[in-house]
C-alpha cells in the first residue's frame, strides 16, 4: 500500500497529462487516474518492478485504452471524435502572434554555430528532408543530423535560461523531430 502511495505521489500529474492529450477532459483524467490507482491497491503488485513509471504508464495506456473500447461498445465514439488535436501549423501559427517569444528564440538562434543554423534553417524554414540536406551541402547523413540534433539542444539551453518562456519554448520544440 505503501508503494503505491508513492507512486501515486510521484506520477499522478504524468497519468493525468496521458489521459488530457487522448481527449480526456481535467476533470475526467483526474478521475480516471484515481480510479486506476484504486484498482491497483487491490492487485497484487510485485515489488520487484525496477522502473516503476515505465511499467505504471504502460498499464495506464491500457487502461484509458479498454476506456475507450468500452465507450465504442456504449456508441460514445462522438466524444473522442470530436477532440480537436492542433496541428503543428495552427500552433505555430499561434505562437508567432507571441513577438516576445519570438525575439527570445531569434536571439538564442543568432547564438547558435553557423553550422547548426545553417541545417535547422534549411530543415525547419525551408521544409527539406534529411536527404535533401545531405544532397544540397554535401555533408553526411551523419553529420546533418548531428548538427540538427545538437543545434536543437543549443536552443533549448539558451532558451531556458529564461525562466518565463520555458514552457512555451519547451512545448514548441518538443514539435520539431
Amino acid at each position: 500500500m505503501l508503494l503505491i502511495d508513492s507512486w501515486y505521489t510521484a506520477f499522478k500529474a504524468k497519468l493525468q497529462a496521458i489521459a488530457c492529450h487522448f481527449g480526456y477532459s481535467i476533470q475526467e483524467a483526474e478521475d480516471i487516474v484515481h480510479q486506476f490507482f484504486l484498482d491497483l491497491l487491490q492487485k497484487n503488485i510485485p515489488d520487484a518492478i525496477q522502473n516503476p513509471e515505465a511499467w505504471l504508464v504502460t498499464a495506464f495506456k491500457r487502461r484509458l485504452i479498454d476506456l475507450h473500447r468500452s465507450q465504442q461498445r456504449k456508441g460514445n465514439y462522438m466524444e473522442i471524435e470530436s477532440f480537436n488535436l492542433p496541428s503543428t501549423q495552427e500552433i505555430i501559427e499561434k505562437l508567432e502572434t507571441d513577438a516576445a517569444l519570438i525575439n527570445h528564440i531569434a536571439s538564442a538562434y543568432k547564438k547558435l554555430p553557423a553550422r547548426f543554423r545553417r541545417v535547422i534553417y534549411m530543415k525547419y524554414y525551408q521544409g527539406h528532408s534529411t536527404e535533401k540536406i545531405v544532397a544540397l551541402t554535401g555533408l553526411t547523413h551523419q553529420t546533418v543530423y548531428n548538427n540538427l540534433s545538437k543545434g536543437i539542444q543549443h536552443l533549448r539551453q539558451h532558451l531556458k535560461k529564461d525562466a518565463v518562456l520555458e514552457r512555451l519554448v519547451n512545448f514548441m520544440l518538443c514539435l520539431l523531430p
